[in-house]
């Protein structure tokens, strides 16, 4: 996978590998990483078209192409490669990290509305 660099990885976490255009990319990774994602050089995160037939379920290749080289730049705070595309919600975190990462590194994704996504200082809560 061009975003978390597995190539084997649990299709319970990342979903099958969408290949074709000259990428390779799980499902999940493609989708985790418009939750408060990078951004692309017009200053919005990965948009996603309504039309799943749309490029690579609803996201524009030439986007996807984008993300995934300015993502080498970003560093996961699990396993300290680059590629890391899912970003902590808190405001002013520059936290990063691979979705097969996130487990293991105490980060979490949630995908209800709002889609966010945590790192491990920054997981939430819950009152008893």
């Amino acid at each position: 996978c061009q975003l978390c660099h597995r190539s084997e990885a649990d299709p319970q976490i990342c979903g099958e590998k969408l290949q074709g255009y000259g990428l390779c990319i799980h499902e999940f990774c493609l989708l985790s990483s418009s939750m408060g994602s990078l951004q692309l050089s017009n200053g919005h995160s990965l948009p996603h078209r309504e039309d799943d037939l749309v490029g690579l379920l609803g996201f524009l290749l030439s986007d996807i192409r984008v993300l995934v080289n300015q993502a080498r730049r970003k560093r996961c705070c699990t396993c300290g490669q680059g590629g890391a595309t899912i970003n902590c919600c808190q405001t002013g975190c520059d936290q990063s990290f691979h979705l097969p990462c996130a487990r293991e590194g105490g980060c979490a994704t949630q995908y209800i509305p709002l889609d966010r996504a945590f790192c491990p200082m920054h997981y939430p809560e819950q009152a008893v």
